[in-house]
This record gives C-alpha cells, structure tokens and sequence, in this order.
C-alpha cells in the first residue's frame, strides 16, 4: 500500500518480501549510528513482523519502505510513529524519522522524503503538530529537519542523554480545550458524502453510523466540489468541510466552513451545524472560537460575518458569546460581524 509519493520516491507501507532489505538497513551499524542498536537477521525479522501488525491497529502511520521510482531499488525507511519516550508529558506525541542506506547518502532524499512526509502528518492524518528527534552529534538529520519546515526547541533528556527536539505545527489544525477542528482535502470529502463511517476509519475517528442527507450530497457533488477543483490548493480550505471532534471521545460533533475566500479587503463568512446528539454541550461556541483565533492569524481576513436566523436561539447565543455584533437584519434573518 503507497502511503504517500514525491518528485523521486514511493513511501509504501511494508510487506514480508522486504525481509532481505530491512536486515540490510536495520543491521547496518554505521547507519544506525544515531538511532538504536543494529539487530540481527533473526531479530529483524521479528521487529519488521511487529511493524506489519503495527499497521493494522494504525493505518495511518507506520515505519514504511522508501522506494526509488526511477529503479525500484530500496532506499532506506520513513516514519511517522508515536514517540517512546518515559516523559509523561509526551506520551502522545507523534514523531518523524528516517534511515537511509548508505548508497543513498548524499543524494537529497532524506530532505525530499522529510518534506513530504510532515504535510502528509499534516493534510492526511492532521495532526495539529509532529516532532522530530536527534542525537545532538547528528548534524545532518538536524539541517535536514531545519530545511524541511521544522523548529528547534530546547534540548530534551532520555535518561542522561540529551537529544535535539524539533516540531512543526500544522498551520490549518485548530485545537480548543475540547476540539480538534479540520479541513478535509477533496479526496476525504468525498469518502465524507459516502457516509457508512469510511471516513471515520480512515482517520481513526469513532464510528457512529453518521448519514449524509441526499439534498447535501447533491449540493456538495454540484457546487462545492468542482470549487474545491478550481481553488486547489490553498483556496480549498474555504469550501471544504472543517470538522469539529471532540478530541476525548474522537467522535465528530459539528462541521464547520466558509462560504467561500475572502473577498473586498478581507471579509468572509462563516457556517456551522451540531450533530443532533451532540447539541446543548457547548461544543459550537468552542469550535467558532478557535474558528475565530484560526482567522486572526491570517493577514488575508479583516471581518467575519455569520448568519442567524432570528428565531435561532442557540445559533444566536453562539455567535454573542464569540464577540459578534449584529450588522443588519433583513427578514427573518440576523447577519452578524466580527473584527479580527
């Protein structure tokens, strides 16, 4: 299974047929310098059995084979995987890494593959931020994460070692107290209007039976998805769906959006919608105010504008509690702004 793909590399998943190339890799001492002890065959064997099972609780992440596309040779392993660590403090933390043979020293694929690999945390398993972790006499693998988009922090400790800490945050990830909200790209979106909880799994969000309503299927398919096409690739996070999970239960509790890009210096428009079974919990005032904090670190949007209608109590109260003013009324309709 292909994870993810650059210009030069396929990174897929792991098969028993790699047995050969994973001792290679993983019993080379001079390549396992500043990563762990090199195995043995027979060890290898048992540690890359224990990463297919890995994929099986874990779709999404994974150490993976890092395939030349040009000639199909083996080039080394990447992976997004949880961080081991005895630091309390971190055990949910999610960490990138690679290996590379020797032959393939040199040659950019680390940078290349690193790149790719955080907007895969990013865009595909949306984790809000990954780290990364190095010994401090890796000089290479430190410039390598400095190019890729990461930050280094202050140095951490295992045991009495001290190693370089580095993380990148998702830019397009919001996180409250309660939530986590996202974008989905084109791809999810459509496994979202399927229903039958295909999305849940591929994210490994909790499955609920969730529905899609024919008229919003309908509508989504016949406008909102051939936006989506047309804005590719950033304009897209103003069509596309945000959902908002409450981070605890990893269960969807509203959607969220834009209707479309900012427009005359900076104003957008904001919609929203509580699951049923989630309504009267709050989750809607939580989810707009880190919709609102996500705005305000864009210099692209000045205004934010919602709509109520005026017998709405609760839509209302949601767009109150956030600081919004009404801005006028026609109809049974209240439009509401908000300076960011």
């Amino acid at each position: 299974m292909v994870i993810f793909e650059t210009v030069r590399l396929i990174i897929r998943q792991y098969t028993l047929a790699d047995e050969e190339n994973f001792f290679r890799l993983n019993g080379d001492p001079e390549v396992m310098k500043y990563i762990r002890e090199p195995k043995g065959r027979q060890e290898c064997t048992i540690f890359l059995k224990r990463n297919l099972s890995f994929y099986e609780q874990n779709p999404l992440m994974g150490r993976w084979a890092m395939i030349e596309k040009a000639s199909g040779a083996f080039v080394g392993s990447f992976a997004i995987i949880p961080v081991e660590t005895t630091d309390r403090s971190r055990h949910t933390e999610i960490q990138l890494g690679y290996a590379l043979l020797k032959e393939h020293w040199g040659r950019g694929y680390a940078t290349e593959s690193t790149r790719a690999g955080r907007q895969y945390a990013f865009d595909i398993m949306k984790l809000p931020v990954i780290v990364a972790i190095t010994e401090t006499a890796n000089l290479a693998s430190q410039k390598v994460l400095l190019r890729s988009g990461f930050i280094q922090q202050a140095n951490i400790h295992e045991g009495n070692k001290p190693l370089c800490y580095f993380t990148s945050r998702n830019p397009n990830v919001i996180e409250t107290e309660r939530l986590h909200l996202f974008p989905l790209t084109l791809a999810q979106l459509e496994l979202y209007l399927k229903g039958n909880d295909g999305l849940e799994k591929e994210l490994g969000l909790t499955p609920f039976g969730r529905t899609v309503a024919p008229q919003v299927r309908d509508m989504v398919t016949k406008f909102t998805l051939p936006k989506i096409y047309e804005a590719m690739p950033e304009d897209y996070l103003f069509y596309t769906f945000w959902l908002v999970v409450d981070k605890q239960s990893r269960v969807i509790v509203a959607e969220m959006g834009f209707k479309g890009p900012p427009v005359d210096g900076g104003r957008v428009e904001i919609g929203y919608g509580t699951m049923p079974a989630m309504q009267s919990k709050g989750y809607m005032t939580e989810a707009v105010n880190g919709m609102l904090q996500w705005t305000a670190g864009r210099r692209d949007i000045r205004l934010v504008l919602a709509e109520t209608h005026a017998s709405n109590v609760p839509s209302i109260r949601v767009v109150e509690k956030n600081g919004f003013i009404p801005l006028t009324k026609q109809g049974e309709m209240i439009w509401w702004k908000k300076i960011v």
